[in-house]
């Protein structure tokens, strides 16, 4: 398959159903010589290419020799679709390949020198309007063909009769673009971690005491950010929750990591990193942002310290530790230093809770010592528990702007979270937002804009916020709204996918 035609049966299964999306590429499978190229655009299983909308369509109208405003008219927060209705006709004379297509794709874009912007520029015009389309799409890793990780999964059960529940469990471990070849040569992934490449997290729940599980101990929640430490020897790798490598951005912990001394050549562990004051306390977790997004490190560094919890190992030497329980896991990750705060006495919680409250922490998690590591799934065998108000993670599907002072900038913002088949809407929240958070999200929301209602911006679904409540309320139509929403912190850390689901929200009314 080459360019040409993988973007046009992205056009055919473009809004079609995901039952649709999967038996297209299903039929042609067969057919395919290179799977595994496939499998990784589909699965957006791509390199950061540090490229911005703003950066792209400068590029985009340089290339072509035309201003924005010849094709500002045509952007909805999609500018492949732009592109594709300015230009005019289809070329079928196009013969790129899917390897050169994905070369392009990974090309780091920041780079200054104007060897990126010509590699780019020389490949853009030899395409049709169809492929600039998706090659544009792809470009900014936002395909809007409505498949994502958990279809493709789908799509490898199909095509190789392997139940999806094997093949998730496999992907724990392996990309999907490595599973493919797997699969091809009829062989059974290797069950082991390899240090640099990214493992799900598990995710906690919140989880009433009559559902919390027999045997536990009890951690503090820090206010702060996950992060995925990789370690090979002097070589360390920070991720972030979404997956990214962040390391550049922590030269102080990848300094710690580096001296830790009594430990294996290689491990991966679970952490957070979160913001202290100068005598070691936790801050709140916007004091973070600081830390992200500040270009200049070193001036990071110096205005936002910060510590390292560590609560969970995955690999220690060559052990892969996912499958065994915590109560085995804790002998190997207790031998690390940067401790996170915990305790196995389940009669003394109340006080635990308390003096983890009292030192300025979020609350307490309480963890199954008999659970294995759930990798990628929400799990109640850790539970969360905090003070008595109802918090959970949603995104932003619209936005309005101000009165008085907040006229020019984004002051309320409509929510959302997680349904079965899509976005389900509970009302909105403009409390607790800093005129920084609303001046940021302003900057962001009005890329993505994909139309105006009465005064409403709508916008893609890419902002998760976590948000408060007094309480989730049902009217009597059957919609969701919440009592005093405010807003607890932005997550960029945080993917879409990640949010509250729609059963989760039932179990708060």
């Amino acid at each position: 398959m080459n360019w040409r035609e993988f973007a046009r049966i992205n056009q055919v299964v473009e809004h079609t159903t995901p039952t649709k999306k999967i038996s297209t590429f299903a039929k042609e499978w067969e057919f395919i010589t290179n799977k595994e190229e496939v499998i990784t655009l589909l699965s957006l299983d791509l390199e950061p290419n540090n490229l911005k909308s703003k950066k792209a369509l400068k590029w985009i109208t340089n290339a072509l020799d035309i201003f924005e405003e010849e094709i500002s008219i045509y952007i909805h927060g999609d500018i492949g679709e732009a592109i594709y209705y300015f230009n005019d006709g289809d070329s079928d004379d196009s013969t790129f390949g899917l390897t050169s297509v994905i070369s392009l794709l990974n090309m780091d874009c920041s780079k200054s020198d104007g060897e990126s912007y010509t590699l780019f520029k020389e490949a853009f015009l030899e395409m049709s309007a169809l492929e600039q389309k998706w090659f544009l799409r792809y470009w900014l890793r936002t395909p809007r063909n409505g498949i994502k990780v958990g279809l493709v999964r789908k799509l490898l059960a199909k095509v190789y009769k392997i139940k999806e529940s094997e093949i998730k469990k496999h992907n724990q471990l392996h990309s999907l673009t490595d599973l493919v070849s797997y699969y091809e040569r009829k062989e059974t992934p290797p069950n082991n971690l390899t240090v640099g490449r990214y493992i799900s997290p598990m995710l906690a729940k919140a989880v009433p005491k009559s559902k919390w599980p027999k045997s536990f101990l009890i951690e503090y929640k820090y206010d702060g950010a996950r992060y995925q430490i990789h370690r090979n020897k002097d070589r360390i790798f920070i991720f972030n929750r979404k997956g990214v490598q962040v390391t550049e951005k922590f030269p102080d912990i990848t300094q710690i990591v580096k001296e830790w001394r009594n430990l294996p050549a290689c491990f991966i562990i679970d952490t957070e990193i979160f913001p202290i004051d100068l005598g070691g306390q936790p801050k709140p977790f916007k004091h973070m942002g600081t830390r992200i997004h500040m270009k200049d490190i070193a001036a990071a560094v110096e205005k936002c310290p910060v510590k390292l919890a560590v609560f969970d190992c995955m690999m220690y030497d060559v052990e892969n530790l996912l499958e065994m329980p915590l109560r085995d896991r804790l002998e190997y990750i207790t031998k690390f230093p940067e401790q996170a705060i915990r305790v196995n006495d389940s009669a003394n919680q109340d006080v635990f809770y308390n003096e983890a409250i009292n030192d300025g922490y979020e609350g307490i998690m309480i963890k199954d010592l008999e659970a294995t590591y759930h990798s990628g799934k929400r799990s109640s065998a850790w539970a969360k528990h905090k003070p008595p108000r109802f918090e959970l993670d949603v995104v932003i599907t619209g936005a309005r702007y101000g009165e008085g002072r907040k006229a020019s900038i984004f002051a309320s913002f409509d929510i959302a979270v997680n349904g079965k088949e899509e976005l389900i809407s509970i009302g909105s929240v403009g409390n607790g937002f800093s005129d920084i958070d609303l001046l940021l999200l302003t900057n962001q929301c009005k890329k993505i804009v994909t139309g105006i209602s009465s005064g409403t911006y709508e916008v893609l679904p890419r902002h998760v916020l976590e948000v408060t409540c007094d309480l989730v309320t049902m009217d009597n139509k059957g919609s969701y709204g919440l009592r005093f929403p405010r807003l607890v912190r932005m997550r960029q850390d945080k993917p879409v996918s990640d949010i509250a689901t729609v059963e989760e929200l039932k179990a708060m009314l």
